[in-house]
């Protein structure tokens, strides 16, 4: 995509429109909590003055008619062209595209999808598609018809469609149609179903203040969630894994989206906030729609900004966690240092994993001083609580269950950033040969309690290259 186009393609922001393209899966986006916590004003907006519900609508669409808010790193699908030529005969309107610099045009297409001029937003069928030179035979031309030069993309929001459906099909029942963790089965499952709609997973290769990677969610679907209701979907092509993958990445920025919204306002106009003011509420209504048409536009286009910039750099090289050194060989003496360091004051690791690594560390039966992220109450209940105000229970390392995964590597990105959303703090800041002493007691905990206590001496294994899993 040539710079003058993608930096078009940004500012029409709301410019292509998806069909979900299966009648199936009737359904809706539910809005967060935080959201129907506000003021009705607040949520709904006015006719020239959008609340929350509108601008979040204006972007993502709904199930049934998605839309590629086309500034979000996320792969909607398609090959960026302009229309070179327009010719109506009676065999139909045909258009001759020329395909931008870097992208080439597939050899079967469906559908085009104007992205600029007066054609912007309309999607027309193909009924013959010449690949070679590039024309397109449409069952129709757009009411505002295309002019030559106008940006267009050949099967545009195809993979966003196919995961929307795949989503639906096998994802929807635990998560929910918004990615909320809350569908019909979720009731019934412990550990609840992840609600991403606050853009935090829990295990991830990125550092601690990174966004998940296409590659953590990739590995979280083929392999699933060991100790939870997570299935692994490894017989899966993978052009069908990179559908979903897209797809839960685009129902994350949304809800993300959503709360940077709210934030705006719950401080003036949630309900809670209406209670608590002296001014008539005509007068709060007035500041309100005043606010939604002065200042809430630019504070939307700045969270879009920032959504953009952390998911894209989530996939970079900066954020992944590389390990400065090899894994130490997995010896006794590495086992003991890694007990000693478990134990530590500076990690204390036992204060919530017990000295045993047993899950019943003292923290486990204290209360927490804070409150959930949601009602603002404090918990009544002693343990950890997550991002998503569950109880989170520490992991009981002697059972050899690792949610995150089990390689060497997956134990040294816990350690290294943490668990993001729960109580697991990142200790990025401890020598990368000393978690890896800690990664080696932490494995061996299922086989013995205290390294050596079973009488037979660990041999050493060959020390792989640095990063390696």
């Amino acid at each position: 995509m040539s710079k003058a186009l993608r930096l078009r393609s940004l500012v029409l922001t709301s410019a292509l429109a998806l069909s979900a393209g299966c009648s199936d899966f009737d359904s809706a986006f539910v809005y967060s909590e935080r959201t129907t916590n506000l003021m009705p004003e607040a949520q709904d907006g006015f006719e020239d003055a959008p609340g929350v519900k509108r601008l979040v609508d204006d972007k993502f669409g709904n199930p049934q008619q998605l839309k590629a808010w086309l500034k979000l790193p996320v792969d909607f699908g398609g090959s960026s062209a302009t229309v070179g030529e327009i010719v109506a005969d009676a065999g139909g309107a045909k258009v001759k595209l020329v395909a931008v610099e870097g992208v080439t045009l597939p050899e079967s297409a469906k559908s085009l999808q104007f992205v600029s001029g007066a054609a912007a937003g309309q999607s027309v069928g193909i009924t013959a598609w010449d690949a070679k030179t590039g024309e397109a035979t449409l069952a129709s031309l757009p009411e505002a018809a295309p002019v030559a030069g106008d940006a267009c993309s050949v099967d545009g929001g195809e993979v966003l469609k196919q995961g929307r459906v795949l989503y639906m099909r096998h994802c929807s029942h635990c998560h929910g149609s918004s990615g909320d963790g809350n569908g019909p089965t979720a009731q019934y499952l412990n550990p609840r179903p992840r609600d991403y709609r606050n853009g935090v997973f829990k295990f991830t290769s990125t550092n601690d203040l990174s966004k998940v990677s296409r590659d953590d969610i990739t590995r979280v679907l083929k392999y699933g969630i060991p100790g939870t209701y997570m299935p692994s979907f490894l017989l899966m092509e993978d052009s069908e894994i990179h559908a979903i993958v897209e797809y839960v990445r685009f129902l994350s920025i949304r809800g993300e989206y959503e709360l940077k919204l709210v934030a705006e306002l719950t401080g003036d106009y949630s309900v809670k906030a209406l209670e608590s003011r002296q001014e008539k509420r005509s007068e709060i209504v007035d500041e309100l729609k005043k606010f939604l048409k002065e200042d809430m536009p630019g504070a939307a286009t700045g969270a879009g900004d920032e959504l953009a910039e952390q998911w894209t750099a989530a996939n970079t090289e900066e954020a992944r966690i590389i390990p400065s050194v090899p894994r130490v060989p997995d010896t006794e003496e590495s086992r003991r240092k890694g007990r000693e360091l478990y134990l530590s004051k500076t990690l204390n690791c036992a204060d919530c994993h017990g000295i045993d690594g047993a899950g019943n560390g003292p923290q486990t039966m204290a209360f927490e001083d804070k409150a959930h992220p949601i009602t603002g109450v404090k918990y009544s209940e002693p343990g950890l609580h997550d991002a998503w105000g569950n109880l989170n229970q520490p992991r009981n390392l002697q059972t050899g269950i690792f949610r995150g995964g089990r390689r060497p590597i997956d134990l040294f990105c816990r350690i290294h950033a943490g668990i993001k959303g729960s109580a697991m703090p990142s200790f990025k800041n401890t020598a990368h040969e000393d978690i890896w002493h800690i990664v080696n007691y932490v494995l061996s905990i299922q086989f013995e309690s205290e390294p050596g206590s079973a009488g037979v001496a660990a041999a050493a294994t060959p020390a792989p290259a640095a990063g390696a899993e």
